[in-house]
């Protein structure tokens, strides 16, 4: 993976202003990468092939889209928890002058399905993926950030540990599958 990533940072801690009555703290993830920034967002954004190889995933549906913003449902099998659901509504801005990249995700449970009992639904998520040219153009730096409640009874030592390595995986997945996609480039 040292190829893919040189350098892959999770933070925790407020990274971002709190939202209040969150459980949690917000996560970073930041990573660099030789891959090109257009094509690790293409990655990010081809939500439709995520059931394919994002870690947890269990279901994705993607309820409404208009080209610069989506609402998509998904389902997450975590370990030592529940399984989790949600919407969000995700929004994409594209700057190609810059080579920057950004997506805006926001909860959006009431534009989805009604809650299920098979599954503990997460609350107020609010994230961002930025993809942008890295120093001197080449390669990209990726940063994810995400910040929710993950609703029902989780113990304080596992709420905190368990969004910062299933973000890291996130972020190693997208860069994996954009290298497998490119050629390895």
């Amino acid at each position: 993976m040292a190829s893919l990533a040189v350098l892959l940072l999770v933070a925790g801690g407020l990274v971002a202003p709190a939202v209040p009555g969150l459980r949690v703290s917000a996560i970073r993830v930041t990573a660099r990468s030789p891959l090109a920034p257009g094509a690790v967002f293409e990655t990010i954004w081809k939500q439709q092939e995520h059931l394919e190889f994002v870690p947890y995933l269990k279901q994705l549906r993607i309820l409404s889209d208009t080209g610069n913003e989506r609402v998509a449902y998904e389902q997450l099998a975590l370990p030592f928890v529940r399984d989790r659901d949600y919407t969000v509504r995700l929004r994409k801005r594209v700057d190609p002058e810059v080579d920057r990249y950004e997506i805006l995700i926001e909860s959006a449970n009431d534009a989805g399905p009604p809650p299920d009992r098979g599954y503990v639904r997460v609350t107020n998520i609010r994230g961002s993926w930025t993809v942008e040219a890295g120093p001197d153009g080449k390669g990209s730096i990726v940063r994810y950030e995400l910040q929710s409640d993950p609703g029902g009874i989780i113990p304080a030592w596992l709420v905190d540990r368990t969004p910062r390595h299933a973000a890291a995986d996130l972020v190693r997945a997208m860069l994996k599958r954009t290298a497998e996609k490119n050629g390895g480039k």
